[in-house]
């Protein structure tokens, strides 16, 4: 199977269009594998990710100028485990830590790399993914996510979730950096630890959803802006360590004082939200819905 897998890569990689770009396919079947982990590393462009309509299934389109962008695709698999990883390069420069370098690089409009990825929604899936410059359109709804990690870098993302993770995803960790974020339905996840970073951009999470597990929540935002929607369904027990140079408004809760909130109504056979929200020199916007 993973020969077949290959060589399906190789040959439309040779396929190219009227526009000068070139469209590699990717399809992989996972009936024999029981989990998956995924990494995503894309520098610059449009990236989409989707649900597939078949339960094991990964099919992808990646369009690119090769003058300008390099993507490497590799699976692999260790006893029942798959392993996929996308890497995809920007001309000489790479994302790394430390930024990127530009040099070399063009910039102008007939630049063109967007990739399309429609992922197994019946494995369980460790999913990583790390963005460089451009925009992200994530819908994870159906998919059955054991661990979620996203690295927003200066992209604009929108991540939705819209009907309950099948599993319980351990961990999520979601960074943004430049960009605009936005989350909805995140509550679905049905996470245990959730984690989130907003650097110098602006961020809405809305953490609305059906909750099963408690859930500890943490928050750091440095200059950026954030907006966060609470659930009114689930106990909320919040604190907010914040300097006089931020601006913090909650809504829904009550105050405990000493920067302390909880839900107004307390139920003890409901899932609760523990909350620490750091903030540096930013805004903060808290509302119960």
């Amino acid at each position: 199977m993973k020969y077949i897998a290959l060589l399906f890569d190789f040959t439309l990689s040779l396929a190219q269009s009227d526009d000068d770009f070139i469209r590699d396919y990717y399809k992989y079947d996972l009936n024999e594998y029981e989990t998956l982990e995924m990494d995503i590393e894309f520098g610059l462009g449009e990236l989409t990710i989707r649900a597939h309509d078949k339960p094991k299934t990964i099919s992808g389109i990646i369009e690119y100028d090769p003058e300008q962008t390099k993507t490497e695709v590799n699976f692999s698999s260790s006893g029942k485990k798959a392993f996929l990883t996308i890497d995809g390069k920007t001309g000489d420069a790479h994302w790394r830590n430390d930024g990127i370098d530009f040099d070399d690089f063009n910039l102008g409009g007939d630049f063109h790399n967007a990739m399309e990825f429609k992922l197994a929604k019946e494995i369980p899936t460790e999913l990583q993914m790390d963005f460089g410059l451009g925009e992200a359109n994530i819908d994870i709804t159906d998919l059955s996510l054991s661990y979620f990690e996203l690295d927003c870098g200066l992209s604009d993302v929108k991540l939705e979730m819209d009907r309950s993770n099948k599993i319980i995803c351990e961990q999520v960790s979601i960074s943004s950096g430049l960009g605009d974020f936005n989350g909805y339905g995140l509550g679905n996840l049905n996470t245990r630890k959730f984690s989130l970073h907003v650097g110098l951009g602006s961020a809405t999470i809305d953490l609305r959803g059906k909750f099963n597990e408690d859930m500890d929540l943490s928050i750091e935002v440095g200059l950026g802006s954030l907006e966060l929607i609470l659930p009114k369904d689930v106990n909320i027990k919040l604190r907010v360590d914040h300097s006089f140079l931020s601006t913090v408004d909650v809504d829904g809760l009550m105050s405990k004082g000493k920067n302390k909130y909880v839900s107004n109504e307390w139920k003890e056979n409901r899932p609760t939200i523990t909350r620490d929200i750091s903030v540096g020199i930013g805004a903060v916007d808290v509302e119960v819905d």
